[in-house]
């Protein structure tokens, strides 16, 4: 039996910096973020105000929590919801925290100034240790217990340094931001938006605690649920593939390194390693257009499943220059890549994406607004109007849709020749 190898190590956390402290904002985790700011402003309601925001605070931590335990887990997209962690963990938290008041003041009560001093320091240090421990198992004694995270720190090594020294940065900025609304925004408007900015300090920093488990799960001892799902065997089975491929290729027997892969393509599922391989092979050696095209269909099929859009969308570059009407194997695919074009700012892409699933499925019920889409960027950002136009008749020609209709109508008028 072959030794299971798991997937890739992740990408270092100080290289996806900008991601992380934009993570707040995305999906799921920026309709919690707003939801739960404007769910504090109930604060200012007499009597009720303080309950109020003690259950939103509540339900803030216990959303971090679900951040740190999905991100540990693999999972770089914000959760859809806090069902996995049970409301007990975040009472858990504020006991640790309880705990770790009483400590520092009976450290300096009885040690002086000094050694309270020094309590504090070495709490602050270990308390993201702390946190992660008791995301990920819920135990509270593991949590308080020094050598829980004493035994992180010594593990992780450096990088535990480095994200206490962000986490440090994300919560000087959120006090920061807080002093200067405090002295010029009035208390009704500067009240919520500091609300805002100290929970995006919160799912920002307890997203890059989960991130650190998760890549250094190894050392840690844990194993993320994404690699769990994983099938290790192929993996293996697959690396025996690529090692013998490459030796062909290597001796100058690319066609026969191409019938190996093709062989093995054929009659089983194979990791992107493999089609990235057959992929360029087929494309240096000439192929046929069908022949590639239907490749490339596997492949762009296969990298949007395992989430790598990235390089979707250069392969749906590469097989659109070489056959305007390819559309990928998946509609829902093929939208995706043009919205992600669309955003990167690659236009072009986007339009040529949008105009072949028009021409593969001309009376899709989406077919309408596809042509919407891409009209409006062959106006906007290619100045192709006379396209634009064309499109947007045939699109009206087909649509029964009556609000679509009025859209595709009103973004013809400006569009429509003088005389008419």
């Amino acid at each position: 039996m072959p030794t299971p190898q798991l997937p890739a190590s992740p990408v270092p956390f100080w290289n996806r910096l900008r991601p992380m402290m934009l993570y707040p904002l995305r999906g799921a985790s920026g309709i919690t973020l707003l939801i739960l700011t404007l769910c504090s402003l109930a604060a200012f309601v007499p009597l009720v105000g303080r309950l109020v925001a003690l259950l939103v605070w509540m339900a803030a931590y216990k959303y971090a929590f679900e951040i740190l335990r999905a991100t540990a887990d693999g999972h770089q997209d914000p959760p859809e919801s806090v069902l996995k962690i049970e409301s007990g963990v975040v009472w858990r938290l504020l006991a640790m925290q309880f705990v770790y008041i009483v400590a520092i003041l009976l450290a300096a009560l009885f040690g002086g100034p000094v050694v309270g001093v020094v309590a504090i320091a070495a709490i602050v240090f270990l308390q993201p240790g702390c946190i992660m421990s008791l995301a990920i198992d819920g135990s509270l004694l593991n949590a308080l217990n020094p050598a829980t995270a004493f035994g992180i720190v010594a593990r992780v090594g450096w990088p535990y340094l480095a994200v206490f020294g962000l986490l440090f940065v994300i919560q000087a900025s959120v006090a920061t931001a807080g002093y200067w609304m405090a002295k010029f925004v009035p208390l009704l408007l500067g009240g919520p938006l500091l609300t805002l900015v100290s929970f995006w300090g919160l799912f920002a920093a307890f997203h890059l605690m989960g991130y650190l488990v998760y890549q250094y799960h190894e050392e840690l001892g844990y194993e993320p649920e994404a690699h769990r799902n994983r099938l290790p065997a192929l993996y293996d089975r697959d690396g025996e593939l690529l090692e013998r491929a490459q030796e062909l290729v290597r001796d100058g027997h690319n066609p026969a390194a191409m019938e190996h892969l093709r062989g093995e393509i054929r009659t089983r599922a194979v990791t992107p390693a493999v089609h990235d391989l057959y992929h360029r092979l087929l494309r240096s050696a000439g192929a046929s257009l069908a022949e590639r095209s239907e490749h490339s269909r596997q492949y762009l099929n296969l990298l949007m499943i395992e989430k790598q859009e990235a390089r979707a969308l250069g392969v749906l570059r590469e097989a659109l220059d070489a056959d305007p009407d390819f559309a990928p194997m998946q509609t829902e695919h093929g939208e995706r890549l043009a919205e992600r074009a669309r955003m990167s700012g690659q236009s072009q892409t986007a339009v040529d994406t949008l105009r072949a699933l028009l021409r593969q499925s001309p009376k899709h019920p989406a077919a309408p607004r596809w042509a919407l889409d891409a009209a409006l960027l062959l106006v906007d950002r290619l100045g192709r109007d006379d396209e634009a136009r064309a499109l947007l008749e045939q699109a009206i020609a087909r649509c029964e849709d009556e609000p679509l209709r009025e859209k595709l109508e009103a973004a013809l008028k400006p569009l429509q020749p003088a005389s008419a």
